[in-house]
């Protein structure tokens, strides 16, 4: 099977996850950290400590402990099966294919309409890789490999980018001029100088690539950008 890649905004989305040992709990962090709207945990037993301090932190997060219910269902527009019984994760599959809600199916990943890839992020780049299911082993060794390749100095260089990005976007240009721009930025040495936390370097890059209408604002980017290593 081949999946479909996408990327979901979750932020008007219930998330819903049914069972939340050490799996469902991974679920429930990187849900939270896409800033889900809301995020319900639905498990018999009590929560683990990890789950009590997100409970304390998290408004969007709540825990309910009891067994899973199809009414639960009602309001949720994704659903993780993380149970240790393969029968109840089943049926929470089949209930969720009767309405047409997105589950993932940890035990039987085949059996549910989607599945995680691997993937790295670094502030709002994220990059997945999938072998659909084949060698999961082989999705790791990639996933690590990138890991040494994309290190934290990418989190601050696309926030770098988004800047620039948005006030060259307000002046108005023509959108040619702004394409080769953001290609040669994106085909700079910025990741090293940010890396080596080489600002002048950094500064000088960008007079000569941005128009003189933006190097007023060129300090104060590098500013926010730098400090972070």
């Amino acid at each position: 099977m081949r999946y479909y890649p996408l990327l979901l905004d979750l932020t008007d989305m219930h998330c819903l996850v049914i069972g939340a040992g050490e799996v469902g709990l991974r679920k429930i962090q990187g849900l939270l950290q896409c800033r889900a709207a809301l995020v319900t945990a639905i498990d018999p037993a009590p929560p683990s400590r990890e789950l009590t301090e997100l409970l304390a932190r998290q408004d969007n997060f709540s825990y309910e402990q009891r067994p899973f219910a199809e009414k639960d269902l009602d309001r949720a527009r994704i659903v993780f099966a993380c149970t240790s019984d393969r029968e109840v994760n089943a049926a929470i599959g089949r209930a969720c294919a009767q309405r047409g809600i997105l589950c993932n199916m940890t035990d039987a990943p085949e059996l549910g309409t989607f599945v995680l890839p691997a993937s790295i992020t670094r502030g709002d780049l994220t990059i997945s890789i999938s072998t659909s299911g084949a060698s999961p082993a082989l999705a790791r060794v990639i996933r690590q490999d990138l890991e040494k390749r994309y290190g934290p100095e990418y989190e601050a260089m696309t926030r770098l980018l988004a800047d620039i990005r948005t006030a060259l976007l307000a002046m108005g240009r023509g959108s040619d001029e702004n394409r080769e721009i953001f290609r040669r930025l994106a085909a700079s040495s910025l990741p090293d100088l940010i890396k080596n936390d080489d600002r002048h370097a950094c500064l000088e890059l960008l007079r000569r690539v941005l128009p003189t209408d933006l190097h007023t604002r060129i300090g104060e980017w590098c500013d926010d950008c730098f400090p972070t290593f």
